[in-house]
């Protein structure tokens, strides 16, 4: 079996990889880097990527290294002896029992280093210093040239398919043809340090902004007296401060601490701001994931968390459709599902970027606390678990339709529709409190795996469920796992499905089931709702959707 190529090594590719080995499909994955970066970009792990992670097997280590989000605190310059506020960048979590994660904060070079850790275990490792320097399609594969940098020769890797995470200045995009779109901040720039600072505490993440020019953010690392420092703005391009000795000097007279000590730095790195996203999403069968396909401002933590959507996404339907067990259009709902999310995040953020610097006329002490404002994120679409496939050729919902074109569907893709019932294409809700036959309590997120579809059987007292299991068991096995769900005692046995008892409700209330009907709701492996149907001819309906005749 030819391994599927991954063109990058960072969280993307590397979700990409784990979602494809975790469905036991060969991949390779090569990087043009010599070594593994350590840069802190990338640290804000949303509520919903900590989910993700929860089905790639991966949450318990990510916790480890995890720290929760530090509250930001800012001063009005020249005087930064005493903070003008002290406040939370985003709008504090409320637990619910089917909303069971908080967002971290972890360095993107740690989250990668849990990822590598995992490959490992199946024997998957990057292939650092390998760049690829051409890329053919045929109709049965994918034909790449790459050049070793330690020995300067050349290998031909033949592979069925081609994932390009190689990021926004990579090689992949081009190679098929697919360009950005977009606008770049000509007028803007910025400059990121990972340095060790004496001096100030990692206590909170310190903002220093010059009205209507620029902003310093000391961001605390995981470590204390490490940060991540950056200095950027509106119509301010700091190009002269990628030098150590001109950074450090900058950040210590504009926040008027001479006294500070900035040595140690392990990365220094300029960045124009840019909002784009490419054209299209794959051509042939090479298909691009994360930076690579879209590239914004990192106001609101959306880049790291969009990216590992976008693999999970198209991990799972490559698995199928690699394993012969679904038709190869499969794969164009990667881009039909994944652009008009990543439309409105790009939107999203985009706004958020117009408040990284102070205006003349904000005053952080007063501040609402109810609307974006300056270095505050007040949008709870940045959790992510609004995203949906509501349009998607994939769902299938046999309840009366909303009465929205496809078009005012997009246009909630990434907000979705806060209040509302659990439809095909949303994300799909935990539940906690599953009595299971032997007494052992669990929950839906424990049951949700990258690798197979998950029926949910909302069994009212005296449903025939027999039919039901019979019909996901025509599929081949380990493709379908079927969990009966009752409200009111552990269902009896049924060979081919495991039984729990809803003992608190959860599951019903989360799916919004009455119980007053046979309701059969599929969970995709990526943990969205693809079917919601009442019987076995609907949920037919919805594998011929994803397996078609395959």
């Amino acid at each position: 079996m030819q391994p599927i190529l991954i063109i990058g090594g960072g969280p993307s590719g590397l979700a990409a990889a784990l979602t494809l080995t975790q469905n036991r499909i060969p991949v390779r994955i090569i990087d043009k880097a010599t070594s593994y970066h350590q840069q802190s970009r990338g640290a804000g792990l949303q509520p919903r990527t900590m989910e993700v992670f929860r089905f790639l097997g991966i949450l318990d280590d990510m916790r480890r290294h995890a720290r929760k989000r530090v509250q930001t605190r800012a001063f009005k310059l020249p005087n930064t002896t005493e903070p003008t506020r002290t406040w939370s960048m985003h709008e504090k979590f409320e637990w619910t029992p089917d909303r069971p994660e908080d967002g971290q904060a972890v360095s993107q070079y740690i989250t990668e280093g849990v990822f590598r850790d995992h490959l490992a275990k199946s024997g998957v490792h990057i292939e650092l210093g390998t760049e690829p320097v051409s890329l053919e399609q045929d109709a049965d594969g994918v034909t790449v040239v790459v050049k070793k940098a330690a020995s300067e020769a050349t290998e031909t890797i033949r592979a069925p398919y081609v994932i390009g995470a190689d990021g926004a200045k990579g090689f992949t995009r081009r190679a098929i043809g697919s360009a950005f779109e977009g606008e770049t901040k000509e007028e803007d720039g910025q400059v990121w340090a990972d340095v060790e600072i004496e001096g100030i505490d990692s206590e909170y993440w310190y903002i220093f902004s010059e009205p209507e020019t620029f902003t310093i953010s000391i961001r605390p690392k995981d470590a204390p007296g490490k940060f991540h420092v950056g200095v950027g703005g509106l119509n301010f391009d700091p190009t002269h401060l990628v030098d150590e000795q001109k950074f450090a000097d900058f950040i210590k007279e504009k926040t008027g601490r001479p006294e500070l000590v900035i040595r140690n730095f392990t990365s220094l790195t300029y960045w124009k701001p840019k909002v784009m996203m490419i054209n299209k999403f794959y051509n042939g069968r090479t298909f691009i994931v994360g930076d690579a396909a879209h590239i914004h401002s990192p106001s609101g933590g959306q880049g790291l968390n969009t990216s590992v959507q976008d693999s999970v996404n198209i991990g799972w339907k490559l698995a199928l459709v690699y394993k012969g067990l679904a038709p190869s259009t499969l794969l164009s709902t990667y881009e039909i599902e994944r652009r008009p999310v990543v439309t409105l995040m790009l939107a999203a953020t985009s706004n958020l970027y117009q408040h990284t610097v102070i205006k003349k006329d904000d005053d952080p002490a007063t501040a609402s606390m109810d609307k974006a404002t300056f270095f505050q994120w007040r949008n709870l679409a940045l959790r992510q678990y609004g995203i949906n496939y509501r349009w998607s050729p994939l769902v299938h919902d046999v309840r009366a339709p909303l009465g929205l074109s496809e078009d005012e569907l997009k246009a909630h893709a990434y907000e979705g529709y806060p209040g509302g019932d659990v439809r095909a294409g949303d994300r799909a809700p935990d539940a906690p409190a599953l009595v299971g036959a032997d007494g052992t309590e669990t929950t839906l997120f424990k049951t949700f795996k990258p690798y197979y579809h998950t029926l949910l059987v909302f069994a009212p007292e005296g449903a025939d469920v027999a039919g039901v299991v019979k019909a996901a068991q025509t599929l081949p096995e380990g493709l379908v796992r079927t969990v009966i769900l009752s409200r009111n005692e552990v269902p009896s046995t049924v060979v081919g499905a495991d039984v729990y008892h809803d003992k608190e409700g959860h599951a019903h209330k989360g799916y919004h089931v009455a119980g007053d009907g046979l309701v059969l709701i599929v969970v995709r492996p990526d943990g969205y709702v693809g079917g919601f149907v009442h019987d076995v001819e609907g949920l037919q309906t919805y594998f011929s959707r994803v397996f078609g005749s395959a």
